[in-house]
């Protein structure tokens, strides 16, 4: 074998090592050739640069194991046949640990893949909401239909909506496909605000959002809300610091008519 440079911290540790060889060489995972993988694995180690006991230890420890293994497979075989049966191959646990750890550098590698593939897209922001706060914002006749309450205390609200939502989520169903309604319109939201101030003229904020809603409905609702407040159909409160926000029926509007 050629005399190469190691850096062992470029590996993740023994086994890490241990399955470079493994696939650098293409042997069967389920029949390793013990003496030569061992010696290529020492060979490794006393090639390597900076050898510190601290980094190196688990690199030994393994060295140690390839070489008991090897020690096993060199001593005579029991001919009684009932002894053979029960003979254990020394490789087995080894085997067990390799076939482990190559199933999780599977996972690994497949997360670093989606990683790389999400570090390259762009998320778009939402113009819609921004268009709604910089009109409410620059709308100056506007002020009076916010009483005690700012739009980035609206912004912090809508927040915790989608935060306590995403506490909600099952993890693990929700990895599961199911048909579901997705689509939902700024109008029809602002049709659904419009009925429930029918019904009762004053409103806590939360309360608009319905329960179990998904983010993107959430949202939706959010920008319908803004929507109202930009037509002044609606009147926001907060009579006390971190209170609830409430939205209140603009008697003064046609709120009414759907």
């Amino acid at each position: 074998m050629e005399k190469i440079t190691v850096h062992l911290d470029a590996f993740e540790g023994p086994l890490d090592l241990l399955y470079h060889l493994i696939e650098k060489n293409e042997i069967d995972i389920y029949d390793i050739p013990i003496s030569s993988l061992a010696q290529q694995y020492i060979e490794y180690i006393e090639n390597a640069e900076n050898k510190n006991m601290e980094s190196m230890s688990e690199f030994l420890i393994m060295a140690s194991t390839l070489l008991e293994i090897k020690s096993k497979m060199l001593l005579p075989s029991k001919k009684d046949e009932k002894a053979l049966e029960e003979e254990v191959d020394p490789r087995e646990e080894l085997v067990k640990k390799l076939v482990e750890y190559k199933k999780f550098k599977n996972i690994t590698e497949d997360f670093k893949k989606y990683e790389q593939e999400a570090s390259q897209v762009l998320y778009k922001k939402n113009e819609e909401m921004e268009k709604l706060f910089e009109d409410i914002e620059t709308d100056e006749s506007l002020e009076d239909f916010l009483s005690g309450v700012t739009l980035n205390d609206i912004f912090k609200a809508f927040q915790e909506v989608i935060k306590r939502q995403d506490t909600k989520v099952d993890k693990v169903r929700s990895s599961f496909k199911s048909v579901e309604r997705d689509l939902y319109t700024i109008d029809e939201k602002i049709n659904y605000i419009k009925d429930m101030l029918f019904i009762t003229p004053k409103i806590v904020f939360k309360s608009i959002f319905r329960q179990g809603a998904r983010k993107l409905e959430i949202v939706v609702t959010f920008l319908a809300l803004l929507e109202l407040i930009k037509m002044k159909e609606v009147l926001i409160s907060q009579h006390q610091p971190f209170g609830d926000i409430i939205i209140t029926k603009n008697n003064g509007s046609d709120l009414n008519e759907t």
